[in-house]
């Protein structure tokens, strides 16, 4: 069974669909991204894999998915899903490692959050944020940009 801790950048790329009317080049990828995002969060929920999240992840997305849709309802959807489908680890148990990886690679707290329940349950960090990436393999932990995958 495949672990993987997936970010917020991954799962509102998943659930929310690409917003951009014209169906250009820049569409086309951000549909691929989406394609490929959903078929990570879709994996889980059919139990083909782990989604570790930590649980500031349940507020992040709640934000971001109703930001991007301009809807609170959509919101509170979104963190829902992620709390019935994910492998919740709360904060207190991955503190001290966020600690050690915020110093060590400078990176946001949050990202160190994500980055510490990676490493915790030794699961593949999935992100689009490059910054978060590239500290993640700072920090020692299996990482991979979603913008370099491709289906499986």
């Amino acid at each position: 069974m495949t672990k993987l801790t997936l970010d917020t950048t991954v799962l509102a790329k998943g659930m929310i669909p690409p917003r951009r009317r014209k169906k250009d080049q820049v569409y086309m990828e951000q549909f691929r991204m989406h394609t490929l995002a959903k078929a990570l969060i879709q994996e889980a929920e059919d139990s083909g894999s782990v989604m570790n999240v930590p649980s500031v992840a349940l507020i992040e997305i709640a934000a971001v998915a109703a930001r991007l849709t301009g809807k609170e309802e959509l919101g509170i959807q979104a963190s829902d899903y992620v709390r019935e489908h994910g492998n919740i680890l709360y904060d207190t148990h991955l503190l001290e490692e966020a600690v050690r990886i915020a110093a060590k690679t400078k990176i946001s707290g949050f990202d160190a959050i994500y980055i510490a329940c990676a490493g915790h349950t030794g699961s593949k960090l999935i992100t689009d944020d490059s910054g978060m990436y590239e500290a993640a393999i700072l920090a020692g932990v299996d990482a991979e940009l979603l913008r370099n995958m491709t289906l499986r």
